[in-house]
């Protein structure tokens, strides 16, 4: 009887498991995505719940099995909280621990109760698989992770084919890599070997620095898994140019050599989204957790601090290049050479800066496009009182033609006003970095749920899952790339930050869904990210913030087996004296939803001028829906509004340890206040994305209501074609 009890209640759970809430809304019909293979698991688990239920029916009442049904949430929700707390590596600990509290369950049912509540079990699966709070190796019980969707998604018909993305690929990418001719460095030679179970990060690290301080060179890793970080808080680090981290391939190039993070790399005292990576470059340029960039002329010293409440905030302090000189004439938009009072130490590697000079901010409101802000933006509003190097540019220098005018490597993005002061600063920069034909892997365990502090989280544990997996950080580098390498189980993948000209192709990215996919971070400028496939949903997919310009993102799939959707992201200012991102490129993606706004509220708006999508497919929009969207302005009404300020109000008094009614009422009213004034309706938020352009978009979201002064469409193509 036990037995058959204990089989019943397993089997339950687990087909509970394999149904994704979300996903029923396919059924509805009025979401724009094509069922797949994977759809069938969520699909069968429901009607499986619903013969389970009239199976339970014939000898429970119906309010006895909701009762049990209740009960077992609180359990499950129990149980999840000690395995996030136990936070266990390995997928056989946690899994064994849910095994358990089935068991118990189901004896303590079967003893107690002489009755077998499988509709309970059943819903107990639910709440596992469906759970806000992130789940411990979600993925791997998952059936419908066994169905991949197809790596070949039809293309679609537009006008002006490929030749129309051109201009915009003349300047992006890696153009000067010279690894082919460097000398090779087998780890094998220099004490590292496969399959160790050893930690061999001490010895990798003093082969890079030999490596690098002989030159330059390509560090070659044979074929089998390399361990690394098993103490934490230690990474891979790449201070020299002309370095490359190269795997050996199979027959077909596919990478045989796996470089595993053992553990966290996250950094919480400071800006802990710049923690440390698994692979960092530029350390020794530039410390991680530090921004860089030109700081405000008559910077007022202040503490920011997002809604995200496990963020310690910021104090503003940024590393600074020197200036070396001044324009002397202005320059416009297209023009390669510059005229400046004296080029004497102009080195190869450059800031352009612009600066706003009058009260009400004239250059921000010039690159927002915008005559006026709006109240709630502050970093925005302190642009002008406090002189605000609001463009920035990292930028090449060609070279030096005469003592008085320099030659950049590519046009002028924007006319250069004299009015702004154009200044020129020297920035330091490694060169030809590479880490190619290698896989990534982590210990990660997948718990991850965004910002997830104070509700189920401490804030370090928050910090961790949030910035605490990283895979490879592009920092302070020029003519870099990163080729042929598959990414997994990583909270954050790759990010490009404060480098230039850096190529990212032929990437993989799947394993356990995270935080951010993709992203161009700082100064990232010239960037081309190319031939990438996503097999897991990260929160903010793939975009940036800061003074990121003309970037490209080209050929891109997100391949989600389940109804996941993912969108465009831009989060805006970065740190205070920047700006949002401008001039980027998105050619040929499949299977992305909104542009999206996001963010800290002050940091907003989230992009500026000229962002340009070309020949994109969205995918997951509900039909007939928006297409730009400003998350921090999206109305809310009713339960959702009182629930939002009420998290919002325990997550403050929890961090500020002001336990008091009074502090709590006032809390909550300011929220609720915040919100009210805030909202604005949705068919409006493409106000938040000055002068964006579209050519050629397949979509069923609806595009009548956008205003063409300023979202400039052309091309649409029906969804039919």
């Amino acid at each position: 009887m036990y037995l058959y009890c204990f089989l019943l209640s397993v089997f339950s759970c687990f087909v509970g498991f394999q149904l994704q809430l979300r996903e029923l809304k396919l059924l509805t019909g009025k979401y724009n995505y094509r069922c797949q293979k994977a759809q069938s698991f969520t699909f069968l688990s429901f009607l499986a719940g619903c013969v389970i239920l009239a199976w339970n029916l014939h000898s429970q009442s119906i309010l006895s099995l909701f009762f049990f049904s209740l009960a077992f949430l609180a359990i499950s929700a129990l149980s999840e909280w000690i395995i996030s707390k136990i936070n266990p590596r390995q997928a056989v600990v946690s899994w064994l621990f849910r095994l358990c509290v089935v068991l118990l369950l189901s004896y303590l049912a079967c003893s107690l109760f002489c009755i077998i509540p499988v509709f309970a079990f059943w819903v107990m699966g639910i709440y596992v698989r469906n759970s806000p709070f992130g789940i411990a190796h979600g993925k791997d019980l998952a059936l419908a992770y066994l169905c991949r969707r197809s790596e070949t998604p039809q293309l679609a018909t537009f006008q002006g084919g490929e030749d129309s993305i051109t201009p915009y690929m003349l300047y992006a990418g890696n153009h000067y890599n010279k690894q082919i001719n460097q000398q090779v460095f087998k780890v094998t030679d220099f004490g590292i070997h496969p399959d160790l179970k050893t930690d061999q990060l001490e010895s990798l690290q003093k082969l890079i620095d030999h490596v690098g301080s002989q030159g330059g060179g390509r560090i070659f890793f044979p074929c089998g898994k390399y361990y690394f970080n098993k103490r934490q808080g230690r990474f891979i680090q790449i201070n020299y140019s002309h370095i490359t981290l190269e795997g050996e391939t199979d027959t077909q190039g596919r990478p045989l050599a796996t470089l595993v993070n053992c553990g966290p790399t996250s950094e919480g005292h400071k800006n802990p989204w710049l923690s440390p990576f698994f692979i960092s470059t530029g350390e020794v340029l530039q410390p991680s957790n530090n921004f860089f960039g030109l700081q405000f002329r008559k910077r007022q010293k202040t503490f920011s601090q997002s809604a995200s409440l496990s963020d310690p905030g910021s104090d503003g302090e940024i590393l600074t290049p020197q200036a070396v000189t001044i324009l002397s004439k202005p320059a416009y938009k297209g023009d390669s050479v510059l005229e400046v009072e004296n080029t004497d130490g102009i080195g190869r590697y450059i800031m352009l800066g612009l600066y706003n000079t009058t009260s009400d901010g004239n250059l921000i409101k010039d690159i927002l496009g915008l005559k006026e802000l709006r109240q709630e933006w502050t970093t925005a509003h302190r642009a002008g009182p406090e002189q605000a190097p609001s463009f920035q540019w990292l930028i090449e220098v060609e070279s030096i033609v005469d003592s008085h005018k320099l030659r950049l490597a590519r046009p002028l993005l924007r006319d250069f006003q004299m009015e702004y002061t154009p200044t020129v600063f020297n920035v330091e920069m490694l060169e030809d970095i590479s880490i190619c034909n290698l896989c990534l892997d982590s210990w990660w365990n997948g718990n991850f749920r965004h910002h997830g502090f104070p509700l189920y989280y401490s804030i370090k544990m928050s910090q961790q899952m949030d910035y605490g997996w990283n895979a490879i950080n592009m920092k302070r580098v020029a003519h870099g790339s990163i080729s042929n390498v598959s990414i997994r189980n990583f909270t954050n993948p790759i990010y490009v930050l404060d480098s230039r000209n850096v190529s990212v192709s032929k990437v993989g990215i799947g394993g356990y869904d995270g935080h951010q996919g993709i992203k161009f971070y700082g100064h990232a400028c010239d960037c081309l990210f190319e031939d990438i496939t996503f097999y897991s949903h990260f929160a903010d997919m793939m975009g940036g913030e800061g003074n990121a310009y003309r970037n490209v993102f080209r050929n891109i799939c997100y391949l989600n087996p389940v109804f996941n959707p993912v969108d465009y992201d831009f989060h805006g200012f970065s740190e205070g004296p920047m700006s949002p991102p401008a001039y980027n490129v998105f050619h040929n993606i499949r299977g992305f939803r909104y542009m999206k706004s996001a963010g800290a509220l002050f940091n907003l708006p989230s992009c500026a001028q000229g962002n340009v999508w070309h020949h994109v497919v969205t995918e997951g929009e509900k039909k007939g829906d928006i297409l730009f969207y400003a998350m921090s302005y999206r109305p809310k009404k009713g339960l959702t509004r009182l629930v939002t300020a009420l998290g919002f109000t325990i997550a403050t008094v929890q961090k500020t340890r002001q336990f008091s009614l009074s502090a709590f009422v006032s809390v909550f009213k300011g929220k609720l206040k915040s919100i009210d004034e805030i909202g604005v309706p949705r068919t409006l938020h493409w106000q938040f994305f000055p002068e964006s352009y579209i050519d050629g978009i397949i979509t069923t979201a609806d595009l009548s209501g956008l205003e063409n002064t300023q979202i400039h469409l052309q091309n649409p193509v029906s969804p039919s074609a």
